[in-house]
């Protein structure tokens, strides 16, 4: 709630993701190591990305790096997560931003807030091993869904399209 209420700081914000992610602040070399961090991320972002746009400058050559790390983050959640901001903060008195308060910021805390809490929900506590092995099992429970489905109502019955009427 303090991340959208904007009562953390941005880099507050991103540490906390990027601990999430794996990263490690080594006080030694005063530096982040991605040992930990999960393999795909750790591959396109070897070392921790801001996903907030701390600088504040949105021009494209500053924001364009900030801009596709958030991007890459939020697409890192899988739809049936996309509404758990909505979900876990709506019940602790956040009613969301309006339209005309948005900025790229509170966007993307925003975005950062709801992956912090898909994190919390689906990945906190699990080995990339057995994240991968949930993943498989779901994906295994859906296809059999999907056979079951079509054997009782048969290939056509999700593709159904209402008829088109042509005028000219």
């Amino acid at each position: 709630l303090k991340i959208v209420k904007l009562e953390s700081s941005d880099l507050e914000v991103n540490t906390l993701v990027w601990k999430c992610l794996g990263y490690r602040f080594n006080e030694e070399t005063e530096s982040w190591d991605p040992t930990d961090v999960f393999p795909k991320w750790k591959e396109k972002y070897p070392s921790p990305p801001d996903l907030i746009g701390m600088q504040r400058v949105y021009s494209r050559e500053v924001d364009q790096p900030c801009l596709r790390s958030n991007q890459a983050l939020v697409r890192s959640i899988p739809v049936d997560n996309k509404q758990s901001l909505k979900e876990h903060l709506k019940p602790l008195g956040w009613k969301g931003y309006q339209y005309r308060e948005l900025t790229p910021n509170k966007t993307r805390r925003a975005q950062c807030a709801n992956w912090l809490i898909f994190y919390r929900e689906e990945l906190f506590g699990y080995t990339v091993e057995e994240l991968r092995e949930r993943r498989r099992l779901k994906k295994e429970a859906e296809a059999e869904a999907e056979a079951k489905r079509i054997a009782e109502e048969g290939e056509d019955a999700d593709n159904w399209k209402p008829p088109v009427k042509e005028v000219f």
